[in-house]
Formats: structure tokens, sequence, C-alpha cells
């Protein structure tokens, strides 16, 4: 998989996301994350005051829909955290944000 992934908000804004080896941020710092499955296709989109506890529906994620890789994206602003998570479920829609 790659080691960035680039995902664009309904606002057009264009978000880098860096690929966590093994599934671990290794980072206590805050940000947003993405679960994604083998095709590149995002399975759920987070946001983290601790991106160390982002893979806890990582589990649910892989038996359900298939996810292989957590990519995160630091960013300490809680505003901006927020404001980026709804710009990009907005437009791609991923599937465990939708209940299913």
């Amino acid at each position: 998989m790659k080691q960035y992934i680039d995902l664009q908000g309904a606002s057009g804004a264009v978000y880098r996301y860096k690929l966590a080896e093994d599934r671990d941020p290794r980072t206590t710092i805050a940000g947003n994350f993405v679960f994604v499955d083998g095709h590149g296709t995002v399975i759920y989109a987070g946001e983290a005051n601790n991106l160390h506890g982002a893979g806890n529906r990582f589990p649910e994620a892989a038996m359900k829909h298939k996810a292989e890789h957590l990519y995160t994206r630091l960013n300490v602003s809680g505003a901006s955290r927020s404001d980026e998570l709804q710009d990009i479920v907005a437009a791609v829609k991923p599937v465990m944000n939708r209940g299913e």
C-alpha cells in the first residue's frame, strides 16, 4: 500500500494521510484517521485527541468491511479536526460512518 494517500473533501480541499505501519500510529498527538481497504476505499473516518487509540474499531472494520490499512493525519486543533472529518465524510461517505 502507498505510504501516503490524498483524500479530497466535499469542499474540494485535499488532505494528505500517512500510513501507520502495523496499524499503530506510534504517537499520542491528536489528529484524524481513516481505515482503508485493499482497493483504497475509505471504510471509516474518525478523529481523536490521542491517535494512539485510533485503531480501536479496526478489528470491526477488518471483519465486516475488509479494512487493511490505517492512515493518520496530525491535526492538533479540535475545530480543524472536526471540520476536516465532516468534509471527508461528506465526500467519500465511508460505510462505517453511515452506521452500516
